[in-house]
C-alpha cells in the first residue's frame, strides 16, 4: 500500500467513524457538551456543516477540472442517496414525519436524488 493509499483510507476509516457514532447515536452530541446555541456546538456546525460542504463543493470542481465529471457525479449520487436514505430512516425512528422541516426536505432530497441519479445512469 502507498503512503497515498494508506492516508486516503485513514480518511475514510474516519468520516465513516465520525458519522457512524452520530448516526447510531446522536446523543452523542450531548455527551460532548455541544447545543446548537453554546460556542462549542456553533463551531461544530461551522465546521461540518459549512467547511466539509465547502470541501466537498471544492473537489467536485477539481475532479471536473480533470476531466472527471462522470466520477464527480458518481461521488454526488453516492453523497445525495445517503442523507436521502438516512434521513427515511432516522425520521422514521425518531417520528419526525410531522416536523416541517423533514415535510420539506424529504420530498427536495428525493428530487435531487432522482434528478442525479437519472443523469448519472445516462452519462
Amino acid at each position: 500500500m502507498t503512503l497515498t493509499g494508506f492516508a486516503v483510507g485513514a480518511a475514510a476509516a474516519y468520516f465513516f467513524g465520525f458519522g457512524a457514532g452520530f448516526v447510531v447515536r446522536p446523543a452523542f452530541a450531548d455527551q460532548l457538551g455541544l447545543t446548537w446555541i453554546n460556542p462549542a456546538g456553533k463551531a461544530e456546525v461551522r465546521c461540518y456543516y459549512g467547511a466539509v460542504s465547502w470541501a466537498l463543493s471544492g473537489f467536485l470542481v477539481y475532479l471536473m477540472t480533470q476531466h472527471l465529471t462522470v466520477e464527480a457525479l458518481t461521488g454526488v449520487c453516492i453523497l445525495a442517496t445517503s442523507v436521502f436514505t438516512m434521513r427515511l430512516i432516522s425520521t422514521t425512528i425518531d417520528g419526525a414525519w410531522a416536523e416541517p422541516y423533514t415535510r420539506t426536505a424529504v420530498p427536495l432530497e428525493a428530487l435531487f436524488v432522482v434528478a442525479t441519479v437519472t443523469i448519472r445512469l445516462l452519462a
